[in-house]
């Protein structure tokens, strides 16, 4: 009976590990609170002076602004401003004076590189910003969840 109860408490175990850790992880996306995102640019008219490289603040839009990022011609990426490690914060994610490309929380001091995922490189935030999806229709750059 011994081993049956052992082998018994290892499958409880483990099956409540990967209940947790798998939880964990889905919460991921909820990081900040959830807001509906629907914002259509047009490439020419809004977005042709955008060049490559190149950040672009959408006000506004997502839970405290949305900062969108042109990798390629046709490549963008969107994220919410809000910064991960204080979502209750009343202020958004700001311009890193000094560095291009990077935004940081004017209350943490996270700072979190547009160019790489938005993964923060400093400060104590473990998230990177929440990402939006981007999808080109046509002449129109869509930005959703």
């Amino acid at each position: 009976m011994s081993l049956r109860r052992h082998i018994q408490s290892l499958f409880l175990v483990l099956f409540l590990s990967a209940v947790i850790s798998t939880s964990c992880e889905s919460n991921r996306r909820q990081i900040i609170p959830y807001v509906q995102v629907f914002v259509d640019l047009d490439l020419y008219a809004e977005l042709g002076n955008m060049g490559i490289g190149t950040t672009r603040i959408i006000p506004n839009e997502g839970y405290r602004g949305i900062v969108l990022y042109r990798e390629t011609d046709l490549g963008f990426y969107a994220y919410d401003m809000t910064c991960t490690e204080y979502p209750e914060h009343d202020r958004a994610v700001v311009r890193d004076t000094i560095f291009d490309g990077v935004f940081k929380c004017p209350k943490c001091d996270s700072r979190y590189v547009i160019i790489n995922g938005a993964y923060p490189d400093s400060g104590p935030a473990e998230f990177p910003l929440v990402e939006y999806r981007t999808n080109i229709q046509g002449n129109l750059l869509l930005i959703s969840n």
